[in-house]
């Protein structure tokens, strides 16, 4: 697999660091914080896929604006993973993930990441929720490549949005 997890980490941390250094939240808990908005999120992800309106006939959304709001869930997913002291962890195998997605209905995978966000983990409870993330992505007809790539750009984005004063 060639997505870097470790770049993935680091470049979060920088941005999580420089956010609490400029907002001077140096001595505050942001814990559910970055739980909520990654529910938030997450929300705003399943409502681009559209896939719990079974009373619409309206479409998903672009394929490229249900990865923006994907990639804005990897960030607090990565926050989350920092917070309990990750910087790399092993990564599942991207076909065995998209074998075991098939078999998981999109809207039991959302509700499944609301239970795992709106709790605090344990440490070795990150990578099944971590797993299950990225498995949304494999499920969503992304690649981990197109992921990471997409990450790239919004922390660019993010860290834009800090200089403007966002």
């Amino acid at each position: 697999m060639n997505v870097k997890i470790e770049k993935l980490f680091s470049m979060q941390n920088e941005l999580n660091t420089r956010i609490v250094k400029e907002h001077n939240l140096e001595n505050v808990s942001l814990s559910d914080q970055r739980r909520l908005a990654f529910l938030v999120e997450l929300g705003e992800l399943a409502n681009e896929t559209r896939c719990f309106k079974y009373w619409s006939k309206r479409p998903a959304s672009e394929k490229e604006v249900i990865l923006e709001e994907y990639v804005d869930g990897l960030h607090f997913v990565l926050s989350i993973g920092l917070e309990l002291d990750f910087t790399e962890i092993e990564l599942p195998n991207e076909v065995e993930l998209t074998e075991k997605m098939d078999k998981i209905e999109l809207n039991h995978l959302f509700l499944s990441l609301y239970q795992w966000g709106s709790k605090s983990l344990p440490n070795q409870e990150f990578y099944l929720f971590l797993n299950e993330f990225l498995g949304l992505g494999v499920k969503l007809g992304f690649s981990f490549q197109e992921i990471e790539a997409a990450y790239f750009e919004k922390n660019a984005v993010n860290h834009e949005r800090q200089d403007s004063g966002y």
